[in-house]
């Protein structure tokens, strides 16, 4: 089987703090830019520090229809970018072919919170109430399924910040199990209260913006956004002449269940899922261009990785991209896939935004500087709480 025959990418979009497009986030991944600031009239909070976190511009925001959460509206708009990037309207498809995952933090779970608050206080209104049946009634992959008039299966994921690189995986198995001819997926999530309040009473969260890898690094900033991969098969590809923007190839998922927040500093499971994916893609560490690490500036998660990436990707190259992400949680496995495509497609590979200053102690130095890549594939791996590990295994869209 050649390339050609595997799971390709037909087109992504994404949107996040640092660029509503794939190709401006890139943009800012390179510079530096993006939007770092306080979450007023969005999260309020009862701490006397105030944390900033990463924002999608308000200029986006804005367009949101009154009956969509943030997390659905992300996730549509850059589901319409993948659509035009593959060059293919949604109706086209074979509705009972096409299915959709989609990996989220926030909304599964979190997106009713007012009206919780509301039943709290004993005030629940008629609009809370119906408020409540929409959301039960409307889980996240079933929505944007039925948003786009698709008849095939979908699943929403719940693994954590591992949720978009899962979805991801988990598309690329519907595939090649034959389930689908195509797999609209990635991973969506929003600033919300009660994550914003969990990473602080963590004692992980800054003030600062986050550092990956580096000495200095004190903490989390959480972050939003969503991105959307538009994963088909070769007949989809062929029959429809669709664009390709890279291929995924290979995807490992271990939880260890070491802790309920905090990763195994031996990172036992997060080397199975890096395995995993290698042997899945038929690849090797000498034939990665770089690794986009999960790398969210806390002191445990780095620890973690760089002891993984020591024994399973030696000499790889190491990129942190949430230095103008943040923590997007259920969405940032599918933002980092985006991003690390895009660098595999342009031939560069951004520095680590944030990183200043090398630690001893993790035997780990990220990119330092912006570079030109030549290898045509790479890594992308989460962890999660829970004990979580997923990666995955991209390939350019040249290297077939």
């Amino acid at each position: 089987m050649t390339l050609s025959d595997k799971v390709s990418v037909a087109g992504m979009g994404c949107l996040c703090a640092c660029g509503n497009t794939p190709e401006q986030a890139f943009d800012g991944a390179l510079s530096g830019e993006a939007l770092f600031t306080l979450p007023t009239g969005r999260v309020e909070s009862t701490y006397a520090t105030k944390y900033p976190v990463f924002l999608v511009s308000q200029a986006v925001c804005k367009d949101k229809p009154a009956d969509q959460t943030l997390s659905q509206f992300f996730f549509i708009k850059a589901s319409r970018q993948a659509f035009a990037q593959a060059g293919i309207l949604p109706n086209q498809l074979e509705p009972k072919r096409v299915g959709v995952i989609i990996g989220a933090s926030v909304h599964p779970s979190l997106h009713c919170f007012e009206i919780y608050k509301h039943w709290r206080k004993k005030e629940l209104t008629a609009l809370d109430t119906a408020g409540l049946k929409n959301y039960l009634a409307t889980p996240l992959a079933q929505w944007v399924s039925r948003y786009f008039g698709f008849e095939g299966p979908f699943q929403t994921v719940a693994t954590a910040c591992a949720s978009g690189t899962d979805a991801i995986g988990l598309a690329k198995n519907w595939i090649e199990t034959g389930l689908c001819d195509a797999v609209l997926c990635g991973g969506t999530d929003e600033i919300a209260e009660s994550p914003y309040d969990g990473f602080i009473r963590l004692l992980v969260a800054t003030t600062e913006r986050c550092r990956p890898f580096c000495k200095t690094r004190s903490g989390i900033n959480i972050g939003e956004g969503a991105a959307a991969l538009l994963l088909v098969n070769s007949q989809t590809a062929e029959k429809f002449k669709l664009s390709c923007q890279g291929y995924v190839l290979g995807y490992g998922n271990c939880c260890d269940g070491f802790h309920p927040t905090a990763p195994d500093p031996t990172a036992i499971g997060l080397q199975k899922a890096l395995r995993f994916a290698l042997a899945d893609s038929g690849k090797t560490a000498d034939d990665m261009a770089f690794v986009n690490a999960h790398g969210t500036a806390s002191q445990a998660n780095d620890s973690a990785e760089s002891v993984a990436f020591k024994t399973i990707l030696p000499n790889v190259p190491v990129w942190g991209s949430k230095g103008v992400t943040g923590h997007t949680l259920g969405a940032a496995g599918a933002i980092e896939a985006v991003l690390a495509l895009q660098a595999l497609n342009t031939h560069t590979l951004p520095a680590t935004v944030g990183f200043t200053t090398t630690d001893d102690a993790l035997q780990l130095v990220p990119t330092t500087s912006q570079q030109t890549i030549s290898k045509r594939f790479a890594v992308s791996d989460s962890l999660a709480f829970g004990g979580c590990n997923a990666a995955v295994v991209l390939g350019a869209k040249d290297a077939a």
